[in-house]
Parts: structure tokens; sequence; C-alpha cells
């Protein structure tokens, strides 16, 4: 086993061309001479979990303890019901084990009164007429059977099972270190195994409606997205079989300020959006510069907040380049203020005058070493002025 840290340099290593590429792809690392023969030295960037490239796993690891990094993809997941997922994972120190148990254990909670089933539309070729004719395919043909027909089944074979059918097909592949975790996934793939494959889950995923019927399939789903994304299985170089999971933590950490801040202030996914890509912020009065903040939020057409996640550490000032990025914020939403929050750093907050511009660029740094409702605390004293932003609706 190669086992490595994030952001951390190694010490002298040995590696296969598989390895490196595997290294430097999937983990972001940048790979050097180490000055010792061909050994090199490996600086990870900011992505964790395993690899196994030929049988050989390559891990690394994160700087905060795991089971903060999987208590912030649960409650990006499903806000609501963190403790109970803090209860499965707590003390974890595998990053896919984890992971495993965190997704076996909602598949159990949803699951418990049985699949879903709802209406699907079925076309089949039939020796009889079943619901409707397809016209538009049977005129084509030049004998009356078989019946080009369109109808309505009641059954489970539908997109969300088939979505838990494909992360459960990829647990399955993973390199799970527990034998009970390992048949707890093979219990509830049998349970799912009779459902039609789906070729391309994380895009049906984007198509769900969330009605009262499938709603308390909202939170499994969420971690079937996590599973679907972070999982490989392909072929590293061209030769060497490679599977694995990992996570990139500026997504986690992202995603958890995001979905906590949302849900203290009170606000919708329409003001408070997980992207404001192509959403129409430039920089530039002409429609140029483009500007993608982490946090926004906006009532009808006027800004309210805007902010940044930063997944690094800070020593308190805040990072030049970080600042600069913060007061294009600022500037082009027309606000008097801007936030940036860094995952590590003094807990008093700072705030900087910009000279000549009138901005204020408020620092907040989180400990994500501390408890989960510690780390919950730190982040509603950010509330108030997501807060008044709710108020004036």
């Amino acid at each position: 086993m190669l086992q490595l840290t994030e952001w951390e340099t190694s010490g002298p290593l040995t590696l296969t061309p598989a390895q490196r590429h595997v290294l430097e792809t999937r983990f972001e690392a940048v790979v050097r001479a180490s000055g010792h023969g061909d050994e090199v030295a490996v600086r990870p960037g900011g992505v964790v979990g395993s690899v196994s490239v030929g049988g050989v796993p390559i891990v690394v690891r994160p700087k905060i303890p795991i089971d903060r990094v999987l208590f912030m993809t649960a409650y990006a997941a499903d806000p609501f019901r963190w403790e109970e997922n803090w209860s499965v994972i707590a003390g974890a120190d595998d990053l896919e084990d984890g992971m495993a148990a965190l997704f076996v254990a909602a598949c159990r909670r949803t699951l418990q009164r049985g699949l879903l089933r709802s209406y699907r539309t079925v076309d089949a070729d039939l020796p009889m007429v079943k619901g409707r004719v397809r016209w538009n395919v049977q005129a084509r043909r030049p004998a009356p059977l078989p019946v080009a027909s369109r109808f309505q089944v009641h059954d489970d074979d539908i997109t969300e099972n088939r979505i838990l059918r494909e992360a459960l097909a990829a647990l399955r592949h993973s390199r799970l270190t527990d034998p009970a975790l390992a048949a707890g996934v093979d219990r509830l793939w049998r349970s799912l195994e009779h459902v039609r494959p789906l070729r391309e889950p994380l895009a049906a995923l984007d198509t769900i409606t969330w009605t009262r019927q499938n709603e308390h399939y909202r939170q499994v789903l969420g971690l079937a997205r996590v599973v679907l994304e972070n999982s490989m299985a392909d072929l590293a170089g061209g030769v060497v079989g490679t599977i694995g999971f990992t996570l990139h933590l500026h997504t986690v950490f992202e995603q958890f300020v995001r979905t906590a801040l949302r849900e203290a202030a009170g606000l919708t996914e329409t003001e408070f959006p997980d992207s404001w890509r192509g959403k129409g912020l430039f920089l530039a009065e002409s429609g140029q510069v483009p500007l993608v903040p982490d946090l926004g939020v906006r009532v009808g057409a006027h800004w309210r907040f805007v902010g940044d996640v930063k997944y690094k550490r800070d020593a308190g000032p805040g990072h030049e380049a970080d600042l600069y990025q913060l007061l294009a914020y600022a500037t082009a939403t027309g606000l008097p203020e801007a936030t940036l929050i860094y995952a590590q750093g003094p807990q008093v907050p700072v705030t900087h005058e910009v000279r000549h511009a009138g901005k204020r660029l408020h620092l907040w740094h989180l400990d994500l070493t501390s408890e989960p409702r510690e780390v919950l605390r730190q982040l509603r004293g950010l509330t108030p002025a997501l807060s008044s932003s709710a108020a004036d609706r």
C-alpha cells in the first residue's frame, strides 16, 4: 500500500507509470524528482480516497478526521437527519467503508417500506393491441403483426430504483475492508438487481422531479450521486486495471457550507442556488468577464449576499488572490460587503475595509476538527446577514 496525506510532500518513492498516472490525474498530485536516482517526491492535491492500481492500493488521507469529511458529505445530502447519519460514521477511519456505511444505512431507512413503485411508459412490439398503437411506426410495416404498442405499467423498475442499483453496483466493486459492510451491500443489491441497468445514472438523476410520492428518496439519491460521481473502474495508462473512490474536498466543503447556511437562514434553492454559473453575473458592463461566486443570495433582481469558500488554511489576513476575487464579487453585485470562509485559521473574524472602494471584506475561519455541532454553530454566526435577505422577501 502507498499511503499519502493531502497537500503533504512524501519522502522518496518509486512509482510505476500507472501509479504516477493515477496520482497526477485522479489525486491532482505534483510529482517531482527527489534527487535519489529514479525516486520521486509526491505532493497530492485536495483529493482524498483510495485507488487500487494493479492490485496495489494508493491511499490519500485528509488532514482532518475522515468522519468529519463524511459528516459534511452526509449533511449536504440531508441537513435534517445528519445526527442519524453521524451515529453511523462517527469514528470511521476508512473513506470507502464510511461512505458505503452511510449509503447502506440510508438505503435501509428508505426501503424499509418497500421499493418505490410508479407508472412508466413502455414501447413494445406485441402479438395483440395493448394500450395505444404507435401508428407512426406501425404504418411503415408490411405486416399487421407485431403491433407497435405503447402502454403504462405500474412497477418498481423506475428511474429512482435504477439509480440506486447503479450506485450499489459501484460499491460492490469498491475496496471495502469490512466483511459485514460488504455483505450489507450485497443484500441490498439482491433486492434491486432485477431492475434494468441505467447507462447514464447521473444524467437521469438531474431529471427527477420531487413529489410527495418520491420525496423520501431524496437523501439516499443525494448520497447515490456522491458514490457515482466519485467511484471509478477504468484503465490507467491503458493497460492496468484500476478501481477506487475519491472525494474532492473543496467540492465537499463548499456544498456543506452552502447547505448549512441556506438551511439556517431559511432560504430557498432559487434564492440561494448551488451554482451561479450562467446566471448573468459579470464584472464588465459589456457583459464580459463572467463571475461564479460559491455563495450568493439574490431575491428577485436584487443581490443580498455574496461570498466565497476556500478549502485551505489561512493565517488570518487572507490570501491576496482570494481577496481580489472577493472584491470582484462585491463590485459586480453592487453590494457593500462580501464574505470569505476558510476551512482553517484563527477563530476571530477579520474585516478589511478596501481603500477608495467603500467595500468591506469579511473573513471567517472554521475549525473542521471540531465536533459537528460546533462546526454548525460556527456557521450560524454568519446567518444574520443571510437572514436579513429572507426578511426582505
